[in-house]
């Protein structure tokens, strides 16, 4: 697994370069960490387990971060994570073969011995969508006052009339849609400073979008 290629965008991933930066592995951990729990929960793995095969997973990036140079033409970060989420699980469950493992472990064992499905393939990938989006929702929420959030959220993510909204938050329509587009624009933003990439394909579609984003927040 430590030989695994590598490489996604500049930004997050290249500051991880320094051990010492903690605000950068933190902000990692914030976004990965639950994309990785959720995999593992989705095929009712133990506790403890999960908990044993993301740590697995977050040294051997920390491992794989040494020396890293970006280059855009060999892969994403993401895929690269999901196969070594994968490669962690195998390798958990087969240290532990002393142990009777359950049906569901057996299971799991067996499905990472063989090529992904693309339709596991497609569920990560939407799942870090998911996370991605929210993560920065969460980081720049804080940034805005009540009513400006309040007339960006009834009307990009919930998808209510702007009229309706506008009447309610005594606010012109020229006014909400400048509201809309501020805190749309700080979002890109912050998507972008981990995966630009993503952020202007289909994440900034659900967000001009919304009826199409709502399971996504």
């Amino acid at each position: 697994m430590a030989d695994a290629p590598l490489h996604t965008r500049e930004t997050l991933l290249l500051r991880l370069r320094d051990s010492a930066d903690d605000a950068s592995w933190a902000e990692f951990a914030e976004i990965y960490t639950p994309l990785m729990y959720a995999y593992c929960q989705k095929r009712e793995l133990r506790r403890e387990d999960i908990a044993d095969i993301v740590q697995e997973v977050m040294r051997s990036v920390s491992l794989a971060l040494k020396g890293f140079d970006y280059d855009p033409q060999k892969g994403k970060f993401k895929g690269w994570l999901f196969t070594s989420l994968r490669h962690a699980i195998g390798n958990h469950f087969r240290k532990a073969a002393k142990r009777p493992m359950t049906v569901n472990e057996t299971r799991m064992v067996e499905m990472i011995e063989n090529v992904p499905d693309p339709r596991e393939s497609d569920d990560w990938e939407l799942d870090y969508q998911r996370q991605l989006l929210a993560w920065a929702v969460e980081k720049i929420k804080p940034e805005f006052s009540p009513r400006i959030w309040c007339a960006f959220e009834q009307t990009a993510i919930k998808g209510r009339a702007p009229d309706e909204v506008a009447d309610e938050l005594e606010m012109t329509k020229g006014a909400l849609a400048v509201a809309k587009h501020r805190v749309t624009q700080r979002l890109k933003e912050k998507a972008e400073s981990v995966d630009a990439e993503r952020w202007e394909g289909e994440m900034l579609a659900r967000v001009q979008h919304p009826r199409d984003s709502g399971d996504l927040l």
